[in-house]
């Protein structure tokens, strides 16, 4: 895994929270390393945010076999658990892209100890996402408006009653991978966590 230290943080100043941060699909060559996902953790650490990337289970030098039917969620929590161990006190967010958001979001449908969801490129056409509309925690969903793996249309056909704690945006002529505006993606999350946290725009 690779920590972020969170900045923007005076003298022992504790994070303004703790967030994971999931790669996409392993079988398809998704790692911590992912462009996305490092923008991710970069928008989240600008805000003073103390973030991990991690290799699921089976990837790079992580043991183990590659899953992809809800054991990664166990990973996931294991490196909440690292972070909550460091930080105790801190709010724990949890944030993926593409199969690292359906998986924070399988482990935030009964793991009450995460306050907020980060939900990027998530793939509203290819895995079956129940339970979206019964997700009683603050989300913040971000697509690319050309993805191929789903965009808020897609999501507001399968689920036309969403909950008001729920956030969109999506990035013009942007695909999946939203190339070629990788750099918004660290944007939108940066200013996403300001709001919520209350702080200024930098």
């Amino acid at each position: 895994g690779l920590f972020h230290e969170p900045w923007g943080l005076g003298p022992g100043e504790e994070p303004r929270a703790v967030a994971v941060v999931c790669h996409p699909h392993p079988a398809h060559g998704g790692n911590m390393n992912s462009t996305v996902t490092f923008r991710i953790a970069r928008g989240l650490q600008r805000c003073g945010i103390a973030c991990l990337r991690f290799n699921f289970r089976g990837v790079g030098q992580s043991e183990g076999e590659h899953d992809g039917e809800g054991a990664e969620e166990g990973d996931a929590r294991a490196a909440l658990d690292w972070l909550t161990e460091r930080f105790p006190q801190a709010p724990i967010w949890a944030a993926g892209f593409s199969f690292g958001s359906r998986t924070v979001f399988g482990l935030a449908q009964h793991d009450r100890s995460i306050e907020r969801l980060l939900l990027i490129g998530f793939p509203a056409r290819v895995y079956p996402l129940g339970g979206v509309d019964e997700l009683r925690i603050p989300a913040y969903f971000l697509w690319g408006d050309q993805d191929d793996f789903g965009t808020l249309r897609d999501l507001r056909e399968q689920y036309p009653a969403l909950p008001q704690s729920f956030e969109y945006e999506e990035v013009p002529g942007a695909d999946h991978f939203f190339r070629p505006r990788t750099l918004v993606v660290e944007e939108l999350v940066r200013a996403h966590a300001e709001r919520v946290l209350g702080l200024d725009p930098a």
